[in-house]
Protein backbone atom coordinates (compact mmCIF):
# COMPACT_ATOMS: atom_id res chain seq x y z
CA UNK A 1 0.00 0.00 0.00
CA UNK A 2 1.37 3.41 -0.98
CA UNK A 3 0.59 6.81 0.52
CA UNK A 4 -1.47 9.13 -1.68
CA UNK A 5 0.69 12.05 -0.59
CA UNK A 6 4.36 11.15 -0.80
CA UNK A 7 4.56 7.76 -2.50
CA UNK A 8 6.02 6.10 0.58
CA UNK A 9 4.76 2.66 1.62
CA UNK A 10 2.21 2.70 4.43
CA UNK A 11 2.31 0.20 7.27
CA UNK A 12 0.05 -2.82 6.78
CA UNK A 13 -3.45 -2.32 8.18
CA UNK A 14 -4.74 -5.51 9.76
CA UNK A 15 -8.40 -6.35 9.31
CA UNK A 16 -8.55 -7.76 12.84
CA UNK A 17 -6.37 -7.35 15.94
CA UNK A 18 -3.26 -9.50 15.70
CA UNK A 19 -4.29 -12.05 18.33
CA UNK A 20 -7.86 -12.52 17.05
CA UNK A 21 -8.89 -15.69 15.22
CA UNK A 22 -11.93 -16.78 13.22
CA UNK A 23 -13.39 -17.98 16.54
CA UNK A 24 -13.17 -14.41 17.87
CA UNK A 25 -15.09 -13.08 14.89
CA UNK A 26 -17.80 -15.73 15.36
CA UNK A 27 -17.92 -14.96 19.10
CA UNK A 28 -18.25 -11.25 18.36
CA UNK A 29 -21.30 -12.03 16.25
CA UNK A 30 -22.74 -14.30 18.96
CA UNK A 31 -22.26 -11.58 21.60
CA UNK A 32 -24.11 -8.91 19.59
CA UNK A 33 -27.46 -9.42 21.38
CA UNK A 34 -25.70 -8.55 24.66
CA UNK A 35 -24.10 -5.35 23.39
CA UNK A 36 -26.59 -2.50 23.98
CA UNK A 37 -24.72 0.01 21.81
CA UNK A 38 -21.18 0.82 20.80
CA UNK A 39 -18.62 0.00 23.47
CA UNK A 40 -14.95 1.02 23.21
CA UNK A 41 -12.74 -1.89 22.11
CA UNK A 42 -8.99 -1.49 22.55
CA UNK A 43 -5.86 -3.60 22.27
CA UNK A 44 -6.34 -4.34 25.98
CA UNK A 45 -9.90 -5.64 25.62
CA UNK A 46 -10.65 -9.32 26.20
CA UNK A 47 -10.78 -11.44 23.09
CA UNK A 48 -14.42 -12.02 22.12
CA UNK A 49 -14.02 -15.82 22.27
CA UNK A 50 -12.66 -15.57 25.82
CA UNK A 51 -15.46 -13.21 26.85
CA UNK A 52 -18.06 -15.54 25.31
CA UNK A 53 -16.66 -18.34 27.46
CA UNK A 54 -17.19 -16.29 30.61
CA UNK A 55 -20.69 -15.29 29.48
CA UNK A 56 -21.50 -18.98 28.91
CA UNK A 57 -20.53 -19.67 32.52
CA UNK A 58 -22.73 -16.81 33.79
CA UNK A 59 -25.74 -18.06 31.86
CA UNK A 60 -25.33 -21.85 32.10
CA UNK A 61 -24.37 -21.85 35.78
CA UNK A 62 -26.76 -19.03 36.64
CA UNK A 63 -24.11 -16.82 38.26
CA UNK A 64 -25.65 -14.01 40.28
CA UNK A 65 -22.71 -12.27 42.00
CA UNK A 66 -20.02 -11.45 39.46
CA UNK A 67 -16.90 -9.41 40.15
CA UNK A 68 -14.58 -8.18 37.41
CA UNK A 69 -11.13 -6.73 38.10
CA UNK A 70 -10.31 -4.41 35.22
CA UNK A 71 -13.35 -2.86 33.55
CA UNK A 72 -13.87 -2.26 29.85
CA UNK A 73 -15.89 -3.50 26.89
CA UNK A 74 -16.37 -6.78 28.75
CA UNK A 75 -18.22 -4.91 31.50
CA UNK A 76 -21.04 -3.89 29.18
CA UNK A 77 -21.47 -7.45 27.89
CA UNK A 78 -21.35 -9.00 31.37
CA UNK A 79 -23.86 -6.46 32.64
CA UNK A 80 -26.38 -7.70 30.08
CA UNK A 81 -25.52 -11.34 30.93
CA UNK A 82 -26.21 -10.89 34.66
CA UNK A 83 -29.47 -9.17 33.74
CA UNK A 84 -30.50 -12.52 32.24
CA UNK A 85 -29.79 -14.35 35.51
CA UNK A 86 -31.20 -11.69 37.82
CA UNK A 87 -27.73 -11.16 39.22
CA UNK A 88 -25.39 -8.21 39.75
CA UNK A 89 -21.98 -7.22 38.41
CA UNK A 90 -19.38 -5.17 40.27
CA UNK A 91 -16.46 -4.11 38.07
CA UNK A 92 -13.33 -2.62 39.63
CA UNK A 93 -11.36 0.01 37.72
CA UNK A 94 -8.24 1.90 38.78
CA UNK A 95 -8.76 4.80 36.33
CA UNK A 96 -11.40 7.19 37.73
CA UNK A 97 -12.19 8.79 34.36
CA UNK A 98 -12.74 5.45 32.67
CA UNK A 99 -14.89 4.25 35.58
CA UNK A 100 -17.07 7.35 35.23
CA UNK A 101 -17.41 6.89 31.46
CA UNK A 102 -18.43 3.24 31.81
CA UNK A 103 -20.97 4.04 34.52
CA UNK A 104 -22.43 6.64 32.18
CA UNK A 105 -22.75 3.99 29.46
CA UNK A 106 -24.37 1.54 31.87
CA UNK A 107 -26.95 4.14 32.83
CA UNK A 108 -27.59 5.04 29.19
CA UNK A 109 -28.20 1.34 28.44
CA UNK A 110 -30.53 0.96 31.42
CA UNK A 111 -28.12 -1.46 33.11
CA UNK A 112 -27.18 0.63 36.15
CA UNK A 113 -29.51 -1.39 38.38
CA UNK A 114 -27.58 -4.55 37.51
CA UNK A 115 -24.01 -3.34 37.17
CA UNK A 116 -21.68 -0.73 38.60
CA UNK A 117 -18.06 0.23 37.98
CA UNK A 118 -16.30 1.19 41.20
CA UNK A 119 -13.08 3.15 41.22
CA UNK A 120 -10.38 1.57 43.38
CA UNK A 121 -6.91 3.14 43.05
CA UNK A 122 -3.65 1.25 42.80
CA UNK A 123 -1.47 1.55 45.91
CA UNK A 124 1.82 0.09 47.07
CA UNK A 125 1.65 -3.46 48.38
CA UNK A 126 3.44 -4.66 51.45
CA UNK A 127 5.92 -7.47 50.73
CA UNK A 128 3.60 -10.42 51.42
CA UNK A 129 4.14 -12.66 48.42
CA UNK A 130 7.67 -14.02 47.94
CA UNK A 131 9.45 -13.84 44.62
CA UNK A 132 8.78 -17.05 42.72
CA UNK A 133 11.50 -18.29 40.40
CA UNK A 134 12.39 -15.48 38.03
CA UNK A 135 9.09 -13.67 38.68
CA UNK A 136 8.69 -10.70 40.98
CA UNK A 137 5.74 -10.11 43.25
CA UNK A 138 3.47 -7.21 42.40
CA UNK A 139 4.53 -3.93 43.99
CA UNK A 140 1.25 -2.11 43.29
CA UNK A 141 -2.28 -3.45 43.31
CA UNK A 142 -5.80 -2.31 44.10
CA UNK A 143 -6.10 -0.63 47.49
CA UNK A 144 -7.14 -3.52 49.71
CA UNK A 145 -9.37 -1.64 52.12
CA UNK A 146 -11.20 0.14 49.30
CA UNK A 147 -11.54 -3.14 47.42
CA UNK A 148 -12.99 -4.85 50.47
CA UNK A 149 -15.71 -2.21 50.72
CA UNK A 150 -16.31 -2.17 46.95
CA UNK A 151 -16.86 -5.91 46.45
CA UNK A 152 -19.73 -8.09 47.71
CA UNK A 153 -19.59 -11.35 49.60
CA UNK A 154 -20.68 -14.56 47.91
CA UNK A 155 -18.82 -14.01 44.62
CA UNK A 156 -19.72 -16.90 42.33
CA UNK A 157 -17.72 -15.71 39.32
CA UNK A 158 -14.48 -13.74 39.49
CA UNK A 159 -12.94 -12.43 36.27
CA UNK A 160 -9.40 -11.05 36.60
CA UNK A 161 -8.31 -8.80 33.73
CA UNK A 162 -6.60 -6.10 35.77
CA UNK A 163 -4.56 -4.30 36.79
CA UNK A 164 -2.82 -3.77 33.42
CA UNK A 165 0.07 -6.19 33.12
CA UNK A 166 1.31 -6.09 29.55
CA UNK A 167 4.22 -3.69 30.07
CA UNK A 168 5.50 -5.08 33.37
CA UNK A 169 7.51 -8.06 32.16
CA UNK A 170 7.91 -10.83 34.72
CA UNK A 171 5.89 -9.22 37.52
CA UNK A 172 3.02 -11.29 38.97
CA UNK A 173 0.71 -8.28 38.63
CA UNK A 174 -2.57 -10.15 39.08
CA UNK A 175 -1.54 -12.81 41.60
CA UNK A 176 -2.98 -10.99 44.68
CA UNK A 177 -6.58 -11.35 43.42
CA UNK A 178 -7.32 -14.77 44.86
CA UNK A 179 -5.37 -14.20 48.08
CA UNK A 180 -7.28 -11.01 48.77
CA UNK A 181 -10.76 -12.09 47.66
CA UNK A 182 -10.70 -15.76 48.62
CA UNK A 183 -12.83 -15.24 51.73
CA UNK A 184 -15.48 -13.49 49.62
CA UNK A 185 -15.98 -16.43 47.25
CA UNK A 186 -19.21 -18.42 47.36
CA UNK A 187 -19.25 -22.16 48.03
CA UNK A 188 -19.62 -22.73 44.27
CA UNK A 189 -17.60 -20.44 42.01
CA UNK A 190 -15.49 -19.99 38.89
CA UNK A 191 -12.34 -17.89 38.54
CA UNK A 192 -11.10 -16.66 35.16
CA UNK A 193 -7.77 -15.02 34.26
CA UNK A 194 -7.32 -13.26 30.93
CA UNK A 195 -4.02 -13.06 28.98
CA UNK A 196 -2.99 -16.57 30.05
CA UNK A 197 -0.53 -16.80 27.15
CA UNK A 198 1.93 -14.76 29.27
CA UNK A 199 4.31 -16.59 31.56
CA UNK A 200 3.55 -14.52 34.72
CA UNK A 201 -0.16 -15.32 34.28
CA UNK A 202 0.61 -19.02 33.90
CA UNK A 203 2.57 -18.93 37.13
CA UNK A 204 -0.26 -17.02 38.76
CA UNK A 205 -2.70 -19.80 37.81
CA UNK A 206 -0.42 -22.40 39.41
CA UNK A 207 -0.35 -20.35 42.61
CA UNK A 208 -4.13 -19.96 42.60
CA UNK A 209 -4.53 -23.71 42.15
CA UNK A 210 -2.52 -24.21 45.33
CA UNK A 211 -4.37 -21.46 47.21
CA UNK A 212 -7.87 -22.65 46.31
CA UNK A 213 -7.30 -26.39 46.04
CA UNK A 214 -9.07 -26.67 42.68
CA UNK A 215 -7.57 -27.42 39.24
CA UNK A 216 -7.01 -24.61 36.77
CA UNK A 217 -6.94 -25.03 33.00
CA UNK A 218 -5.45 -22.85 30.27
CA UNK A 219 -7.46 -22.77 27.05
CA UNK A 220 -4.60 -21.91 24.75
CA UNK A 221 -6.62 -20.94 21.68
CA UNK A 222 -8.32 -18.08 23.55
CA UNK A 223 -5.56 -17.22 26.07
CA UNK A 224 -7.89 -17.81 29.02
CA UNK A 225 -7.18 -19.50 32.35
CA UNK A 226 -10.04 -20.89 34.42
CA UNK A 227 -10.82 -22.93 37.49
CA UNK A 228 -14.18 -23.92 38.92
CA UNK A 229 -15.50 -25.80 41.92
CA UNK A 230 -18.12 -27.19 39.52
CA UNK A 231 -15.52 -28.83 37.28
CA UNK A 232 -15.62 -28.87 33.54
CA UNK A 233 -15.49 -25.84 31.30
CA UNK A 234 -18.17 -23.54 29.98
CA UNK A 235 -18.15 -24.20 26.19
CA UNK A 236 -16.81 -21.60 23.83
CA UNK A 237 -16.04 -21.16 20.15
Amino acid sequence: MTSLFDGKPLPEIRATPEKWSLGDLLAMQALQPLIPHYVPWTAWSMRPAALASVVNDVVLRHRRTVVELGAGSSTMVLARAVELTGGRLVAIEHDPGFATALNRQLRSAGLHERAVVRHVPLTALSAEAPQTGSRRAAEHWYDREALHHATPDGIDLLLVDGPPAGDLGDVLVREPAVRVLRNKLAASFSVYLDDAEREPERETLAMWESQLGIPFTIVERISLGMGSTDGGFAPTL
